[in-house]
């Protein structure tokens, strides 16, 4: 099973991509880090543990690695949306409500081709886990906190990483980056405000039984369903209040720049 693919690995790639020799762990560490992606030495040496895995690079002895075939594929995928990574940073900026709708959108648009091949190659242990996380889910709505969307997040993101269309992948790497995990908190007070929480937990619920009877077009119908609600909630929560309310609620909970 291959997950949404990492910064860490993009950036191994596009840096074994680049250059005309084998490149040992402490190169890539550096070129890795010259493309300001943080990582330690222990995170690369797994991260390249995982690309071996999957095929996508080669070991020499101990001259370091190169990439294999199937990894020069990978690397010229990761180049073209890293090429057009400037246009989706702006696409990805969420300032209003309509931007929000955008995403949620956009959402709907991949996800639910995500879970139909989800459906087609989890793991009995997928299952497992999904249904644990749903548990938490639940767990949280029973106690007194607010409403945990960062659990609903964290559900979407391991459902739609089963998929293993490397096209859909990076574009779930956009729609579900944690740039944006903001918009779960704004999502938060719109539901809160509905009393419409348990309904996304019936939904993932309903998701979950789909993918583990093998029922592709039912799990993705689902998930069409559940985030056109997302969408319709969001509208009605434009059409009830001054649509700069949740401008503000977006400002308030983005996150901060760094100063210079």
């Amino acid at each position: 099973m291959r997950e949404v693919i990492s910064a860490q690995e993009s950036a191994l790639l596009l840096s074994l991509r680049e250059s005309d020799a084998p490149m040992g762990a402490r190169q890539l560490l550096a070129a890795v880090r010259l493309r300001g992606v943080e990582a330690s030495e222990s995170t690369i040496a797994r991260r390249l543990r995982d690309l071996d895995e999957q095929g996508l690079t080669v070991q020499h002895a101990t001259r370091g690695r190169t990439l294999s075939a199937a990894g020069h594929e990978r690397a010229e995928l990761v180049a073209r949306v890293d090429n057009s990574a400037t246009e989706l940073q702006e696409a990805t900026r969420i300032r209003s409500a309509h931007d929000v709708l955008h995403l949620l959108r956009a959402r709907r648009a991949i996800e639910p081709e995500a879970i139909a091949d989800a459906a087609r190659v989890a793991t009995p242990h997928d299952i497992q886990r999904l249904r644990g996380l749903i548990g938490d889910h639940v767990t949280q709505l029973h106690s007194r906190g607010p409403i945990p969307r960062d659990k609903a997040l964290e559900f979407h993101r391991n459902i739609t990483r089963l998929t293993t269309n490397p096209l859909v992948q990076s574009m779930l790497a956009v729609v579900l980056d944690p740039s944006l995990d903001h918009i779960e908190g704004t999502l938060d007070i719109i539901l809160a405000a509905h009393g419409s929480d348990r309904e996304s937990v019936d939904e993932h619920e309903m998701m979950v039984d789909a993918v583990a009877r093998g029922q592709g077009e039912r799990a993705a119908e689902i998930m069409r369903r559940h985030l056109s609600r997302l969408c319709n909630e969001v509208e009605s929560f434009m059409d009830r209040n001054d649509p700069e309310l949740l401008h503000r609620l977006l400002q308030l909970r983005a996150p901060r720049l760094p100063s210079n």
